[in-house]
């Protein structure tokens, strides 16, 4: 299974999303801001990352350049529960760095597959 790093200012959203993948035999590392996120791609290596578009001190926009200058091949997958910016050019055009971009409303099988896909 992939060793998945996940950073969302969303602590029930994180909770859930990280439980459901464990069980699914992941192993979920969490973080809640970008200032974690950088501090842990310091420390530990990922076969996934998973970046909330919109979080304190910087979410996906900013942190998919910082993931790129610690590992440049690392998938990574931009989610959001903004259902404003679903549509936005940012988010269907911008952040070609991303290999996907989710609505956090995905299931847990989906994202399961979405890791598999993303890590074979």
């Amino acid at each position: 299974m992939a060793r998945i790093l996940v950073a969302d200012d969303d602590v029930d959203y994180l909770t859930a999303f990280s439980e459901g993948m464990e069980v699914l035999g992941h192993d979920v590392v969490c973080a809640s801001s970008s200032e974690d996120v950088n501090r842990i791609l310091s420390e530990t290596k990922f076969d996934a990352i998973f970046l909330d578009v919109v979080m304190p001190g910087g979410g996906a926009i900013s942190l998919v350049h910082s993931v790129r200058q610690h590992d440049s091949e690392v998938p990574v997958i931009v989610i959001t529960g903004r259902p404003e910016l679903i549509n936005s050019p940012l988010f269907r055009d911008g952040m070609r760095q991303a290999q996907a971009k989710l609505q956090k409303t995905a299931t847990l099988q989906e994202l399961d597959s979405l890791v598999r896909r993303l890590t074979e």
